[in-house]
Parts: structure tokens; C-alpha cells; sequence
């Protein structure tokens, strides 16, 4: 099954990365799983489901947080 099929919110991907998730608010965004778990926590709701990214789509999700935090001083002022 591809990764970009959705999964039950339940089950948790295999890997580290970015994954679009939808909230049981009805919102979808794009968030990050890692080591600790999902990124941010249940902040926004519970997580009903989650897919993976298309991999370009992931790259540039990465090449922008990277950006973000290498500018972080310069973005806070």
C-alpha cells in the first residue's frame, strides 16, 4: 500500500518525516513525526488519520523549516 493512501490515526508511520494529518477538528495540515511523536502534540486535536507526502513536496517542507530555523534571530527581531 502506498504511503500516500491514509492511514488510521491509531497507527503511526515507520518512519521519521512529514506527513499531511488530518485532526478530528476537521483540519489538515502538514506536521512533522518524529523521535518524540507527532510534532506538535495533541495540541490540535486527536489525530483521525495521516498520509505520507509526495517526496518533492516533503524536500521542500524540509528545505523550509531548515530556513526557518537557520533564521530564526532574524524573523523574531
Amino acid at each position: 500500500m502506498p504511503e500516500t493512501e491514509w492511514f488510521p490515526g491509531n497507527t503511526l508511520p515507520d518512519r521519521q518525516g512529514y506527513f499531511e494529518v488530518e485532526f478530528d477538528t476537521g483540519e489538515t495540515e502538514i506536521t512533522r513525526y518524529g523521535l518524540l511523536g507527532w510534532e506538535p502534540e495533541q495540541e490540535r486535536g486527536g489525530i483521525v488519520r495521516w498520509r505520507g507526502l509526495d517526496p518533492k513536496i516533503e524536500e521542500a517542507e524540509i528545505t523550509r523549516e531548515t530556513a526557518v530555523r537557520k533564521n530564526s534571530d532574524n524573523v523574531i527581531g
